[in-house]
């Protein structure tokens, strides 16, 4: 279950800002909901296209002189990389341009087995093959003690990164990196690409030749890393995808072609998002990051067309492999349900990829809504990555754990860890203490609708209106809306089942809705519930007509009670890791009526998914209905796939006497020694 937060636009600054911009109030709803209330911020945001000076982000002047000295010396330069899509794309950007220049120019990018950013036998190495001054790009603000030895062998160092710097900085020409605490640039938000692309315009003297020479590869870079897409970012990604279309680089040209982009047709962020940064990220996850950068350096139309069908033949690989860590992790889960009923998941495995955890990691935050942390071991030792939502900052969490790790790393949504594998237990022990002592509500993931569409709102040139608002991705997601009380008229299978369509009677509009949330045999809505959507709004054309499309992203009855739900399932979780409160047991143990009720449900539905709403609107609350369900597993009347989210009944012939249930005693029991 996701928690749902709908924005409502303030009405007198709606108002201004109609009056002032002249734009359709549909539009100005939603730029409102994120923010953006003034004339000046809307001009920015549709028609910005400059770039904030690059000389005003710290020790930036010193690095153009620095490279600029090296290039008409002759002096032997590497650009040191990183193995994601923001590091190849920052590799390849800076090294094509100082090779044009004249310089002499070489690049490394490490592999994952490596690990992130420098290391001394990387340097070793590139010292011996003649490197005198070392660039790094998108890494190198916390390799204090690898700056130090670079300086020791008598090579130079310049930093490029965009990553928090630590208090001490390394000891370089060159520290660039707008997060330092003494940068007082304007924009912050750049991705290592998007700091080596002002690298270069403060190289060039010229912003727009630059961007017309790099936007292209800089936006992929920008978006495989998930900064906001807003102010320069937005610039960055909206040039982009307009060269992109017509790119001279004949190994991106081919990248296209091998994601299935086709000619004429138009690029969106959300294409590069999971079509071409997943391919070029493959690289570094199997194999080498060469790959990806040798790819984007081709100049042979038939080589490139090879590497690009190698990127995706890699990126194939990511997704069985990313595949089969979740399927091994649900087994953990079905073995163990309460690992789902800590406020923290925790799942390990014996040798799975640790280039493809993240992957996986963020895959269980999306489908549980829980903060998890996925553990590989390698023999002695374990590495672990992590994602959360809001609830918990996983920085936080690690940092009150360090004791137990060898090392960690991250910000508050998403973390890297390396722990010893004889420390694991320990480590998870601790990590459920830290969370039970701080997070009081289960934790769940925020879907937040921009606001509610209303019937009246439903027409096509609305909707059109929406691609204006374009591109999309993180800080500025494709709008969400609330159609509240839409009345369900019929459903029908998609994709043999796996998905469900169901067409739905919102206000007197009629329209029809795609939900990948939940296959057709669990989807728990029928002919007449009245429901609320949370949904993406789209124009479909089809046969010359244009209609509008319904993409679901969640739905629910109209009347479900958000905050008893939650309250309901915390309690759950607590009682069942034993740390409810005794006074609510006897509250939460269900009475004949209830089970009865339950039972009735399940019987009309056979298999359903969040077959929670459906008790809750019998009366039931959450907390009862697990309990309930505890039951019947217990007797054999029911089967629940928690990873699933599916109840099925399992007919029998045998009565039961539910009263002598143990999890009733149990209860029972903890009541009364509380």
């Amino acid at each position: 279950m996701n928690k749902w937060k709908v924005n409502i636009p303030d009405r007198d600054i709606l108002g201004r800002l109609i009056k002032e911009t002249g734009l359709p109030e549909f539009i100005c709803r939603i730029l409102v909901s994120r923010g953006i209330t003034s004339h000046a911020e809307a001009e920015v945001f549709f028609n910005g296209n400059e770039f904030s000076d690059p000389l005003a982000i710290k020790d930036m002047d010193k690095a153009v002189i620095t490279i600029t000295e090296a290039v008409e010396n002759g002096t032997h330069i590497t650009i040191y990389g990183d193995y994601d899509c923001d590091g190849v794309t920052s590799t390849y950007m800076l090294y094509s341009y100082l090779e044009a220049l004249g310089g002499e120019v070489s690049w490394y990018i490490p592999t994952r087995d490596e690990g992130y950013g420098l290391n001394k036998p990387a340097i070793d190495l590139l010292k011996k093959q003649g490197t005198e001054l070392l660039i790094t790009v998108d890494n190198g603000i916390s390799a204090v003690e690898e700056a130090a030895y670079i300086k020791e062998l008598g090579m130079k160092l310049v930093v490029t990164d965009h990553h928090r710097p630590p208090e001490i900085l390394p000891e370089a020409e060159a520290v660039v990196d707008p997060h330092r605490v003494d940068d007082f640039s304007e924009y912050k938000q750049l991705a290592g690409c998007g700091v080596v692309l002002k690298l270069i315009m403060a190289m060039e003297g010229d912003s727009d030749s630059v961007l017309t020479q790099y936007a292209d590869i800089a936006a992929i870079g920008t978006v495989g890393d998930i900064v906001k897409l807003d102010g320069e970012n937005r610039i960055i990604v909206r040039e982009g995808l307009r060269l992109m279309e017509n790119t001279e680089n004949m190994g991106l040209n081919r990248l296209l072609a091998a994601s299935g982009h086709e000619d004429g047709t138009e690029i969106t962020s959300t294409f590069l998002q999971f079509s071409i940064c997943p391919r070029i990220n493959a690289a570094g996850r199997y194999e080498s990051p060469r790959t990806a950068m040798e790819l984007l350096l081709c100049g042979d139309m038939r080589s490139a067309a090879a590497k690009a069908e190698e990127l995706s033949r890699l990126n194939n690989m990511r997704k069985d492999a990313e595949t089969e860590i979740i399927r091994k992790a649900e087994e953990t889960i079905r073995r163990d349900p309460d690992l789902l009923n800590r406020r923290l998941l925790i799942v390990s495995g014996d040798g799975w990829k640790h280039g493809i955890i993240g992957i996986a990691s963020a895959k269980l935050l999306h489908k549980y809504g829980k903060p998890n942390i996925v553990m590989t071991r390698e023999g002695d030792t374990a590495r672990g990555s992590a994602r959360s939502t809001d609830d918990l900052p996983l920085y936080d969490l690690l940092d009150s754990c360090s004791d137990l790790l060898v090392r960690f790393g991250g910000h508050t949504k998403a973390a890297g860890l390396t722990i010893s594998s004889d420390m694991i237990e320990a480590f998870t022990q601790a990590a459920y203490r830290y969370c039970d002592e701080r997070i009081k509500e289960t934790a769940a993931e925020l879907l937040e609708a921009d606001m509610e569409i209303f019937p009246a709102d439903m027409r096509v040139e609305n909707i059109e209106l929406i691609e204006n608002l374009e591109p999309f991705g993180e800080g500025n997601p494709a709008p969400l809306f609330l159609l509240r009380e839409c009345v369900v008229r019929s459903k029908k299978a998609l994709k043999d089942g796996k998905y469900t369509s169901f067409a739905f009677v919102f206000g007197g509009v009629e329209a029809r809705a795609v939900y990948f949330g939940a296959s057709y045999e669990a989807f728990p809505f029928g002919e007449g519930d009245t429901v609320d959507i949370l949904a993406n709004l789209a124009v479909n054309e089809y046969n010359d007509r244009r209609s509008i499309s319904v993409i679901v992203k969640d739905v629910r009855y109209s009347d479900f009670r958000q905050e008893r739900y939650f309250a309901a399932k915390t309690a759950y979780e607590d009682m069942r890791c034993g740390t409810v409160d005794g006074k609510l047991l006897c509250r939460m143990a269900p009475d004949s009526l209830d089970m009865r009720r339950v039972y009735d449900i399940l019987r009309q539905t056979g298999i359903c998914s969040k077959a929670e709403i459906l008790a809750d609107r019998a009366g039931i609350n959450c907390c009862k209905f697990r309990v309930i369900l505890d039951v019947f597993a217990e007797f054999g009347l029911a089967e629940t796939d928690i990873t699933a989210d599916t109840v099925k009944l399992i007919p029998t012939s045998t009565k039961a006497d539910l009263s002598k249930s143990k999890v009733l005693a149990r209860m029972r029991e903890l009541a009364a020694n509380s």
